[in-house]
């Protein structure tokens, strides 16, 4: 085989597929991605079994054939190359040869035929989907879900249709819950319950900053499959059942406290300086007559307190949050039209829902933390 591709192009391609082919495995053909000559350019593949990459990119074609190479160490030799373009030449014993400006390098590659095949599939449960809106759903989400292995069904997304046009979108962990529904572009007469997982999310991500418009996305029993005009990708399900938590997201609260988003955002920002080598760093959360007080207090970390006014009218109440969730979810209503975020109380320990005016499709639930002083 023997190509002309831009370094920029080639980096770009790269950069999708270094989380797939895993450093940490014993099987060694799967720290490699297979490069193959197509019409008009070059085809990369890449799969540990479980997330699995094949994208279409421009290339010069000089010769056709396919290489297989290390991911990582290619990764690392292009980004280092001075040239604005790198040759691929090999040999019949799988040696490579890449010359880029002042630059020649002689690599080993790996027998193409011994890679693993990788084939996608037209499934039944299939859509188009905005791609900003995809990812909007992921970045809502992402942080809430949850990583404890012996909690299978909460290590993922859960993605189910609801309705003939919309989408329900969810992660959660024991402490915390966030949810954002969407709508489709289309009537969908399909049924769907699924989990994505989580370290696939990061993945999809990629390829959507990397793509504009439409993807297709599809799915079944066991795989989720997310297509662009250049790539696609799939990953394969956990199979479980996702907690019904309906019950927690449809809960009305007698109490709904405003306050301005960017000012408690800035509030419990600096409670986190404090305590930000601590994940279970725990506030303060006092609601009095036209204020809320957040604060802190732990020796080893120091004091801080911050008084936000708001229009909460009712008996004073302190309920335990832990600091950093506060802020994740938070930081979540970034995209929310308004100024304000809604605190929905029911009590100092019952779930407090967060939820913005004006962005109606997103909440978050955050489960209350034991305060001593």
């Amino acid at each position: 085989m023997k190509i002309r591709v831009e370094k920029r192009t080639l980096l770009d391609a790269l950069g999708l597929v270094q989380a797939i082919c895993s450093k940490a495995t014993s099987e060694h053909i799967i720290n490699n991605l297979l490069i193959k000559t197509s019409s008009g350019g070059v085809t990369l593949r890449a799969t540990n079994y479980e997330l699995t990459f094949e994208g279409s990119f421009p290339a010069e074609i000089l010769q056709e054939g396919e290489i297989c190479l290390n991911s990582t160490k290619l990764f690392n030799l292009v980004r280092n190359f001075q040239g604005l373009e790198i040759e691929f030449n090999s040999t019949p014993q799988n040696w490579v040869f890449l010359t880029s400006g002042s630059s020649q390098v002689k690599l080993p590659g790996i027998d193409p035929e011994m890679y693993p095949p990788i084939d996608f599939k037209e499934l039944e449960c299939h859509f188009k989907f905005d791609s900003n809106l995809l990812k909007t759903a992921i970045e809502r989400t992402y942080f809430a879900i949850g990583e404890n292995e012996s909690r299978k069904n909460l290590m993922g997304l859960n993605l189910e249709i609801i309705g003939s046009d919309q989408l329900r979108w969810m992660g959660a962990d024991a402490f915390r819950i966030s949810q954002i529904i969407t709508n489709t572009p289309s009537t969908l007469d399909l049924k769907g319950n699924i989990i994505i997982p989580k370290k696939s999310l990061p993945e999809i991500k990629k390829i959507i900053d990397f793509s504009a418009g439409e993807v297709d996305i599809s799915f079944d029993e066991s795989v989720f499959q997310v297509f662009t005009s250049q790539v696609k990708f799939k990953t394969r399900l956990i199979e479980a059942e996702f907690p019904n938590l309906e019950s927690l997201l449809s809960q009305v609260a007698p109490i709904q406290i405003n306050l301005p988003k960017q000012d408690l955002i800035n509030a419990v920002n600096i409670l986190n300086t404090l305590t930000d080598t601590d994940h279970n760093a725990v506030m303060k959360l006092s609601l009095g007559s036209g204020e809320v007080v957040v604060e802190s207090q732990k020796l080893e970390y120091g004091e801080a307190n911050d008084r936000i006014a708001c229009d909460y009218r009712g008996e004073e109440m302190a309920i335990g949050l832990n600091i950093q969730f506060l802020l994740e979810a938070l930081r979540a209503f970034d995209q929310a039209p308004g100024e304000m975020v809604t605190f929905h109380v029911i009590g100092p320990v019952a779930p407090l829902m967060i939820t913005s005016a004006g962005w109606e499709q997103y909440k978050s639930i955050l489960m209350p933390v034991k305060i001593k002083w």
